[in-house]
């Protein structure tokens, strides 16, 4: 089967592992996460993808929570409808962004309380071996595989400026008193720059989604050993979020793996074709 961008309409060849957890510290969680598998055919046409969304909400009192449900509802709404039509799939994620950027605002309105809720939010659409990500604030989308790690987003922090402007280095943007500072989030503002991507992943690499609750106490290293030398990533997820929970856990925690590879006991990949919400090569810059 052929899909509608020309590619194979791959279902559910990679395993899927996701979890969120609350952390030592806070009483809320106020992250959610989407994984949403989607086989659709029209005009003798098919297309076969995946969704993963991790949105990581801000605001305390605020209901930060609230936020994350609101995006990753207004992404999967965007993807369904949009995916008969002409869009292309990172413009799905970008314009799902901005529908979530729309309605948290809107929110806010009719809902004072809330003023300063937002979220980061890390997306991708998994077609086949290609890969189209999008990110606004400080989440993290990597690929993985056995020889290393390499990040596909940039943060939208003052960290991150002050690394690219060279006055700090990659190690000490961990440990900065800015480095909780992000620069974009969505429903902070009445439009939002959104970066996205394209590349193609790899046989033998993951894809990770998470929030900075897994940077703020793993290395990379840490991340690729916990990804790769895991059976699975289900048992990936929990070891990550032990590490974080053992080190401190400040915040939430929550993270998406998209493994290498099929499950051998699901030759046709059919486990994992499900929706699950859970609440509480060379990446490619494509132009905005």
């Amino acid at each position: 089967m052929t899909g509608v961008d020309g590619g194979p309409a791959d279902r559910g060849m990679r395993r899927l592992g996701m979890q969120t957890d609350v952390g030592m510290i806070r009483p809320v969680d106020e992250d959610s996460i989407l994984a949403m598998d989607l086989s659709l055919a029209s005009d003798s046409k098919s297309r076969s993808m995946r969704l993963l969304v991790v949105a990581d909400g801000m605001g305390g009192r605020a209901k930060g929570e609230d936020a994350s449900r609101i995006a990753v509802d207004s992404l999967s709404c965007r993807v369904v409808s949009g995916s008969f039509g002409s869009s292309s799939l990172a413009g799905l994620l970008e314009h799902g962004i901005q529908d979530a950027n729309r309605r948290i605002l809107d929110h806010t309105v009719s809902h004072p309380e809330s003023e300063g809720m937002g979220t980061t939010v890390v997306c991708a659409i998994v077609a086949g071996n290609d890969v189209y990500v999008a990110n606004v604030g400080d989440s993290r989308a990597y690929a993985v595989h056995r020889g290393g790690i390499r990040r596909i987003t940039k943060d939208h922090s003052v960290v991150q400026e002050l690394v690219d402007a060279g006055k700090i280095t990659e190690e000490e943007a961990r440990t900065h008193p800015q480095k909780n500072i992000i620069t974009r989030a969505v429903g902070h503002a009445g439009y939002i720059d959104v970066d996205t991507f394209r590349l193609t992943l790899d046989s033998d690499e993951s894809l990770l989604l998470c929030c900075d609750g897994v940077m703020a106490h793993l290395t990379d290293d840490d991340i690729h050993a916990a990804v790769t030398e895991s059976e699975d990533p289900q048992k990936a997820c929990q070891r990550i979020i032990d590490t974080a929970n053992e080190r401190g856990g400040k915040d939430n925690i929550s993270l998406i793996i998209l493994s290498e590879g099929q499950d051998a006991d699901d030759p046709a990949g059919q486990k994992d074709a499900k929706t699950v919400l859970t609440t509480g090569g060379k990446a490619q810059r494509l132009p905005s």
